[in-house]
Parts: structure tokens; C-alpha cells; sequence
């Protein structure tokens, strides 16, 4: 190496690799600066591993920069590039001719600055392709040995560079990712219902890389955003869920580890939203078990009180004129007793405790009807819907003893990720849905379901019994 200094070369190279964590800026001065201390008088960077860009050039000719370097822009074309994209660019070497410049030679447009031949090497490692590095000089056909031995101690501290650049960004992204996890963390805090974990999603964790998100577990199922064809799953074990999160692009190491721990952040959210349903669950029990103990107490005694009175009012009365009045007040006084009992029933837990199908059951059978019936996945119903159901069933049971002449029906109860399936079906008598519909309590049954979200349809024919098809969102 005649003109110029091989250490005094790399020497350089490597301050300039340092003063720069951008990679454009990095690469543009690199090129500039060998091609300064060195006979090489042009220079090309292309960036990638299947997509290719330009990233820096120097010294490039008329042909090569004409209509903003689009001679640059195509790469089937190229030699350089294909060996490159095929593996087979190990060490550096002469390209026997650019066919950029052999084109622009052909067509004889513009000047190619005497340029025909050019050196590559490329930006590489045991792990990764980063791109490819060409110098040239006007009126070479062939490069010496030792001037493609220094072009590839340049490209190996380029590759260095690029690495090291590529971990700062990658820390740097780590950081900003875990910054924005902060902040959607003590948003979840204060999450309290799903609608409100929804809304902070679709807020918060829906961006330009996130475009959509589904969650699935026991109790709910959310969806926020779009699907798209890069979907990441990850599991919630504690919940026996997961979650899908929705990516426009591949995910990188630093966005998978976010999306991790979104996940767990969820996941918590979640436990404490159910939490929080059950404590809400709890109380409302408490408070009915004391407002039935307060019935109980009072409205209660006093009306056994009448009741038993105007038993022995009945016993002692001489007086006939007076007996049908005193039979009225008996009977009144024992339908209220009656309808105060069954209303602190309500108010207490117990159908809570036996569970609403045996809860139902129990019932059935109290007024003499055979009650066939099948549940599954029951175990977690939200207890407001219980609660609304066992009404509804009590009052279609009700309606079966009193209206269908039969003696038995069926129950059906479901319960999926997503709706309660809730039938009560009987084969007695029957009505015409399109005469009846304000009779039977059908406009109480409908009214519970509405207020849940839900939908009611009562079929029914006279002779062919009647079905009531429950079906709530969960």
C-alpha cells in the first residue's frame, strides 16, 4: 500500500465510527473520510438484508445520480447486491463490472466519470447481514490484493459500529417502551370494571404498532382495535385466559418483553376487577340479609299478629254479619303474611347458597311440580344475573303451576365465555303469544332480561306448551 498508510486509515475510520450513535450521519462521514485518505475517489452504502436502501454515497458520477439517483434505486440489476442477498459475499473482491455503470456506458447519456469496475465487501456478521460497502476509481478494471484486505478491516469496524449502534437503539427503545408501561401501569390501578379496562386500552395500549387487542377469560371477553395477519399470544395462567395483541409488523425483542408485561399488568387488572365485582357482591348480600332480618323484625310480627287476631276474632265472633269482614281481614292479612315471607326469602341468600338451578328446584317441587333440568358451565355467574334468573324462574314456574295443567317441566341452564343460555319449557296448554302479552307476568319476565342486556323470546301455541329462551351477555 503505496499511497497511503493502512494503521493511519483505520486509525481514522474507527474516530469517526465513535464520534456518531445515528447510523446515516455515521456511514455518510465513514465514506466520506476513506475515501479522503485513500485513491478511491467514489462510494456507495446500501443498508438491509432482503429490502435494500441507499444510505450513504460520495463522489457518485453523472449516470449514477441523475432523476435523484434513481440508477441507485434498483437492485435486481446489480451483481453486487445479488451476491450479497445469495451469501456468497465472504471476503472483499472486485466486482467484474457494475452493471449500473455498463447500463449508463451503454446508453451513453450522461458521464460515468470513467468509472466501470467497483470493490464490495459486505457488512456482516456470524449473526446478521447489515448491508454492503462499494468504493471505486475511475479507469480500474481490478483492485490489488491489499487494498481489498484494508476494505475489508473497514467493513468489519463499519459492522462493529452498526452493531453497537444497533444495541444503543435498542436500549434506548427499551427504555422509552418501559416508560409508556409505567404510565399505562398506574392507569390500571386504577382501573375498576372491564368497560373501564377497555376504554384504557383503546386509550393507552392501541398505537402506531398496536392495532388491536382481544382478551379471553372465564368471566369476559374484550376486544379493542383491529386484527391484523402478526398476532402475539400470550397466556394469562392465573386467569386460564390469554391475550392476543394485534401488530402491523414483526415484533422485536424489546416489544415483546413490553407486551409481556402489559400482559401481567392485565392480568392483575383483571384479578382485581373480580375482586372487586365479588366484595361489591358481598355487601349487596349483606345489605338484603339485613333489610330481611328488618322485615322480619317488624312487618312481619305485625302481620302474624293480625293474622293470628283475626283467627281469634273469627273463633269468638257471635255476631254473623260480621263474619264474612273478619273472614276478609283473615285472608288478606294471611295473603300479605304470605307475600312478606316470600319477599324476605328474596331478600336473603339462600337460593345464593343452594345454588339458582337447586334453588329453583326446591321451589318447583314446594308447589308440586317435577322440575327435569340441566346446567353446564354454571359455576361463576355474576350474582345480579343470578339473582334476576332465579326471579324469572320462580315467576315461569309459577306460571306452569297455575296456567299449563301439567305437572312437570324442564329447565335448561348454559353458561360459555361470552352469554348465559337460561330455557324453561313446559308441554301444557299453551297460549296465543299474539293475544297474551301482557298476562302470566310475561312483561316482568322481559323487563328483568332488559335491564341484563338481554334477550327474551317467549314462544308458545295453545295445545303445545310454552318455552321461554333466555340469553344474556356475560
Amino acid at each position: 500500500m503505496e499511497d497511503y498508510n493502512k494503521v493511519f486509515t483505520l486509525k481514522t475510520i474507527a474516530e469517526v465510527l465513535n464520534q456518531s450513535n445515528e447510523r446515516k450521519p455515521m456511514l455518510q462521514s465513514v465514506l466520506e473520510s476513506f475515501l479522503n485518505i485513500t485513491h478511491f475517489e467514489a462510494g456507495w452504502i446500501f443498508l438491509g438484508e432482503h429490502e435494500m436502501e441507499l444510505v450513504a454515497d460520495y463522489g457518485l458520477p453523472e449516470a449514477l445520480i441523475v432523476n435523484d439517483k434513481e440508477p441507485m434505486c434498483g437492485s435486481d440489476m446489480c451483481y453486487c447486491l445479488s451476491s450479497y442477498k445469495q451469501g456468497r459475499l465472504e471476503q472483499a473482491f472486485s466486482i467484474l463490472t457494475c452493471k449500473r455503470l455498463e447500463q449508463a456506458n451503454r446508453e451513453s447519456k450522461y458521464h460515468t466519470g470513467g468509472f466501470t469496475h467497483h470493490a464490495t465487501v459486505a457488512l456482516q456478521d456470524q449473526n446478521k447481514k447489515y448491508g454492503v460497502f462499494n468504493v471505486t476509481a475511475p479507469n480500474r478494471t481490478q483492485f490489488h490484493q491489499d487494498e481489498l484486505d484494508l476494505l475489508q478491516s473497514i467493513a468489519e469496524q463499519i459492522t462493529y459500529a452498526l452493531i453497537r449502534i444497533e444495541l444503543f437503539e435498542a436500549e434506548e427503545k427499551r427504555v422509552k417502551l418501559l416508560e409508556s408501561l409505567h404510565h399505562i401501569s398506574t392507569e390500571l390501578r386504577q382501573i375498576e370494571s372491564y368497560d373501564d379496562l377497555k376504554h384504557l386500552i383503546d386509550l393507552t395500549v392501541i398505537n402506531s404498532w398496536i392495532l388491536g387487542c382481544e382478551i379471553h377469560v372465564h368471566e369476559a371477553n374484550l376486544r379493542c382495535g383491529n386484527k391484523t395477519s402478526y398476532q402475539i399470544h400470550i397466556d394469562l395462567p392465573t386467569l386460564s385466559g390469554e391475550i392476543i395483541f394485534f401488530s402491523n409488523q414483526n415484533v422485536d425483542e424489546q416489544e415483546t418483553e413490553f407486551l409481556n408485561l402489559l400482559a401481567q399488568y392485565i392480568e392483575l387488572t383483571i384479578k382485581s376487577i373480580q375482586l372487586k365485582e365479588r366484595e361489591r357482591n358481598i355487601i349487596q348480600i349483606q345489605e338484603r340479609e339485613a333489610l330481611a332480618q328488618d322485615l322480619h323484625d317488624t312487618v312481619n310480627q305485625l302481620l302474624y299478629s293480625m293474622t293470628a287476631t283475626s283467627s281469634a276474632l273469627k273463633t269468638m265472633n257471635q255476631d254473623e254479619s260480621l263474619n264474612e269482614p273478619i273472614q276478609l281481614i283473615h285472608s288478606l292479612s294471611q295473603q300479605a303474611l304470605n307475600e312478606m315471607r316470600q319477599l324476605i326469602e328474596d331478600k336473603q341468600s339462600n337460593f345464593i347458597k343452594k345454588g339458582l338451578v337447586s334453588a329453583l328446584n326446591q321451589y318447583a317441587t314446594q308447589i308440586g311440580l317435577t322440575l327435569n333440568w340441566s346446567t353446564k358451565g354454571v359455576k361463576d355467574i355474576p350474582v345480579q344475573m343470578e339473582e334476576a334468573l332465579y326471579k324469572v324462574g320462580r315467576e315461569a314456574i309459577h306460571n306452569i303451576y297455575k296456567h299449563a295443567s301439567v305437572q312437570k317441566a324442564s329447565l335448561k341452564l348454559i353458561r360459555d365465555q361470552e352469554h348465559i343460555q337460561f330455557q324453561i319449557q313446559d308441554h301444557g296448554l299453551g297460549f296465543d303469544t299474539d293475544q297474551v302479552k301482557t298476562s302470566f307476568g310475561l312483561v316482568g319476565i322481559k323487563d328483568r332480561v332488559n335491564k341484563l342486556g338481554g334477550k327474551c323470546e317467549i314462544l308458545s301455541k295453545p295445545e303445545r306448551g310454552t318455552k321461554i329462551d333466555i340469553t344474556i351477555p356475560v
